[in-house]
């Protein structure tokens, strides 16, 4: 509807030069006050710990929010400046092309049609007409146009525009853009504070949009990554139930699914197309005082997601501490095949798949400590990596990955970097290892070490931790952690002594040092020359299919 003549001309548009001025005041206080906190967290060199840290990080979310209204709040007072501006001129144009119609005893009416008394002065009348009615257009769009763009900066503000999204800098994007943003910030730090910056509507709208992308990016709030991969979850279960209609069903990969969804998980990465995911295990809280993150070894995939649950829920009860299970990268999948049909990549005794994997868990590692800082600041981290995963754990302290406590769970090495060493940051750092006797990892890091790095458990400042005895059998008695099948014995026995080991680390606890009961390896191993027989009778003895991988690929590091 176009306005009216009277209307336009009653504009009071007087007060939007001060309005424009107000708003340009606010911004320079908005970013004068961002950076007098900035300022403040830096002034005190000698606050140094977790509340510093967290104070920090929190300054800097409100220094980014602070600087991000301030770049709205000056784009509305520009625009305020081009409405007076636009709106004034046309109201001076309208008001003396009225003002000379009148006097000319014309009859100017509300939608701007002009008449006069006089029949001659009709043509006149009529090319008026058109000229006013064209003001009136043009007063129109102005208007809307105008107060579309401060609505757009209002809701900016609010974050309740669903299809725009205020980035720190102050750019005006989409969603969808917001994220691809977000995922090309190099620092997770500058994305947590990014994220913070934006209103819970403009958290949902990029989730609903990228879900895939918001769930899997360190420095994304714990909560937030959660909410994300919940969405991705419901959707890829939608998919593979045939999208809602009669279609083709993926039973196997629903019930899969389902399981994800089922007792209120939380899933901090979950790529549906890898199977790559990092899974915790209880809350974290502000009363937390301890953490575990469990690296995984051979073989994992999206198949072992619930196994590797029940073992994160047991260390979970067991240390009265949150764990996490990190799976987020790609596993080698046998320990050794035929290399005719499998990529070397693909097999444990390749050493570039911990390469690969190491940086990640350093960036997660980071990504965790931010969260502590947020939510539980007096947190202590253990990191544990068992088998491959105690390679891809060494390989990550070798690229700096800080945490309180480590521990080597039957690791394959101590990192594959032969040319450098740990460098945890963490000055107190307490590192453990544990090795059954009889472990076929032990000929993996005896004759492997060129690979993955050497024995973690003769390694400089590594407590050697006993692996005792599995959990009483049905008469009571208790049989010793050894031979081929301890490799992986005592992770699925959650009261043997070892598991109970590890969760005593977590808990910040000291477990009993190591016990010799027997030798790591049959002492003729010791010779590699003769180990390949030994192996080669052990397989054919009936050893579990996993485990002759595990010897196969010792085979090949000594043969």
């Amino acid at each position: 509807m176009t306005v009216a003549v009277d209307d336009v001309l009653g504009w009071d548009l007087s007060g939007l030069p001060a309005a424009a001025s107000s708003l340009t005041t606010l911004t320079g206080r908005l970013i004068d006050t961002g950076r007098t906190c900035e300022r403040s967290a830096l002034k005190d060199r000698a606050w140094q710990g977790v509340t510093e840290v967290a104070a920090r990080t929190r300054i800097g979310t409100v220094t980014a929010s602070l600087i991000r209204t301030a770049h709205t709040v000056d784009d509305a007072a520009e625009s305020v400046r081009t409405a007076h501006s636009e709106l004034a001129d046309l109201q001076t144009v309208l008001r003396s092309a009225v003002d000379t119609l009148r006097a000319d005893r014309y009859l100017v009416a509300a939608d701007g049609t002009v008449t006069h008394p006089d029949a001659e002065h009709r043509a006149a009348a009529l090319d008026a007409t058109e000229q006013i009615q064209a003001l009136l257009g043009q007063a129109t769009r102005l208007d809307r146009t105008h107060s579309a763009a401060l609505d757009s900066f209002a809701a900016q503000l609010t974050g309740s525009d669903p299809n725009a999204v205020v980035m720190p800098s102050g750019a005006v994007v989409t969603p969808a853009r917001a994220a691809g943003l977000l995922s090309a910030m190099t620092d997770p730090e500058m994305r947590r504070r990014a994220w913070a910056s934006f209103s819970e509507s403009e958290r949902n709208e990029i989730i609903k949009d990228k879900s895939t992308v918001i769930g899997n990016l360190d420095g994304i709030p714990f909560a937030d990554r959660a909410v994300a991969n919940e969405v991705t979850i419901r959707a890829e279960l939608r998919e593979a139930l045939g999208g809602g209609w009669t279609g083709n069903v993926d039973a196997d990969r629903a019930d899969r699914l389902r399981s994800m969804l089922a007792d209120d998980r939380t899933f901090l990465a979950f790529d549906p197309d890898t199977g790559e995911f990092i899974e915790i295990v209880g809350e974290l809280t502000p009363t937390t005082t301890n953490v575990g993150v469990f690296v995984p070894g051979t073989g994992t995939g999206l198949d072992d997601i619930d196994s590797l649950r029940k073992k994160a829920l047991k260390l979970s009860e067991k240390s009265n501490a949150p764990v996490i299970v990190w799976a987020d990268g790609p596993f080698p999948q046998h320990i050794v095949a035929d290399p005719r049909t499998t990529k070397s990549i693909e097999m444990a005794v390749d050493p570039t798949l911990a390469a690969v994997n190491a940086p990640r868990l350093v960036e997660f590692t980071r990504a965790l400590d931010a969260e502590l800082g947020a939510v539980a600041p007096d947190a202590k981290t253990t990191v544990i990596g068992h088998s491959y995963g105690g390679s891809i754990v060494g390989t990550a302290e070798q690229l700096g990955m800080r945490a309180d406590r480590v521990v080597y769970a039957s690791a394959a090495g101590t990192g594959v970097d032969p040319d450098r060493g740990w460098s945890n940051p963490e000055s107190d750092v307490k590192r453990y290892s544990i090795t059954p006797p009889g472990d076929p990892i032990h000929l993996a890091q005896k004759f492997g070490a060129p690979l993955h790095g050497g024995d973690p458990d003769v390694a400089p400042g590594v407590t050697r931790l006993d692996s005792g005895y599995l959990s009483p059998d049905d008469s009571g008695g208790r049989r010793l952690l050894q031979g081929t099948s301890s490799h992986t014995d005592y992770l699925n026995d959650f009261d043997s002594d070892a598991f109970n080991a590890l969760a005593k680390v977590i808990a910040g606890q000291e477990p009993a040092p190591y016990v010799e009961r027997a030798p790591d390896m049959p002492r003729i191993l010791e010779r590699p020359e003769l180990a390949p027989i030994i192996i080669a009778d052990e397989v054919f003895d009936g050893v579990v299919d996993g485990l002759k991988d595990t010897i196969g690929g010792v085979l090949r590091l000594v043969g």
